[in-house]
């Protein structure tokens, strides 16, 4: 489950209604990102991990690199060992309310489209 580090309460929602005991939380590197993360999972035995690709957009970040590096976490949670994780992301670009949920398959598609779509090296 993705969720944004600046919506602590959807998060929370997203741990207390997993149908799947939520056994992995990954953080952004920001503050406001690690305490959602603890905000969401408290009293709860969860490995907590953070994640520097989880970042917000630098200032200068251009849209390919912040696209490259959304890949590059996609298959770096991937590569973690978890049944259930909670993906907490600085910022969390989404359609709608509430958390995205994405099983490891679809995952690793968001993050093929992605990598197919950048412009070659």
């Amino acid at each position: 489950m993705f969720v944004s580090g600046l919506e602590p309460l959807a998060a929370a929602q997203a741990v207390w209604s997993s149908p799947v005991e939520i056994d992995l939380c990954v953080a952004g590197p920001s503050e406001t990102a690690r305490d959602t993360a603890r905000f969401a999972v408290a009293g709860r035995p969860v490995r907590m991990v953070s994640e520097p690709l989880l970042a917000a957009r630098r200032a200068g970040e251009s849209d390919i690199t912040v696209a490259a590096r959304e890949a590059d976490a996609l298959l770096a949670l991937y590569s973690l060992d978890a049944r259930a994780a909670l993906v907490v992301w600085d910022e969390l670009e989404k359609d709608g309310p509430g958390p995205i949920v994405l099983d490891e398959w679809r995952l690793l598609d968001r993050a093929e489209r992605i990598d197919l779509a950048l412009p070659l090296p």
